[in-house]
């Protein structure tokens, strides 16, 4: 009997101690002559380690996920005129919300800002998302050509 608690111990070290018996009773299963036992307890060792490994890939799924969550507190957003997110304190530098809000979430910056024909843009290098910042200032031009005149 353990003196740790179980409530104490994580789920890969109840696999492992749970592999470790397992193995234990394959062992005194050699001593045996009944092979219907060691066949029984040789598949209860293949299945108690495929739990395990199971159970590592689950463990560094949910360490995976836990680092996620941390990353999303630090993000901000989105802003109600562009949709921009944004890390906290770095609102000059704008996450693509394209990206960001697709499954599985990207973490892309914007582009810098580009002066163009219609405006001041922002693209995704990534999704090739655009944003138009600032529309630009449309001229009325009137050609009064008459070549006959």
């Amino acid at each position: 009997m353990s003196i740790i608690p179980q409530a104490a111990l994580t789920t890969v070290q109840i696999v492992s101690g749970l592999a470790a018996s397992a193995k234990n009773a394959v062992d005194l299963a050699k001593s045996t002559s009944n092979t219907e036992l060691k066949g029984a307890v040789s598949e209860l060792y293949d299945s108690v380690l495929d739990v395990k490994a199971r159970v590592l890939e689950l463990d560094e799924e949910v360490r995976i996920l836990k680092a996620q969550l941390v990353q999303r507190d630090e993000i901000e957003g989105p802003d109600a005129k562009f949709g921009y997110f944004c890390f906290k304190g770095k609102p000059d530098a704008p996450l693509c919300p394209k990206c960001y809000q697709s499954i599985p979430s990207k973490v892309v910056n914007m582009g810098p800002r580009d002066q163009r024909a219609g405006g001041v843009m922002r693209f995704c290098p990534v999704c090739n998302f655009r944003v138009t910042e600032e529309r630009a200032h449309s001229i009325n031009r009137q050609i009064n050509y008459n070549p006959y005149s």
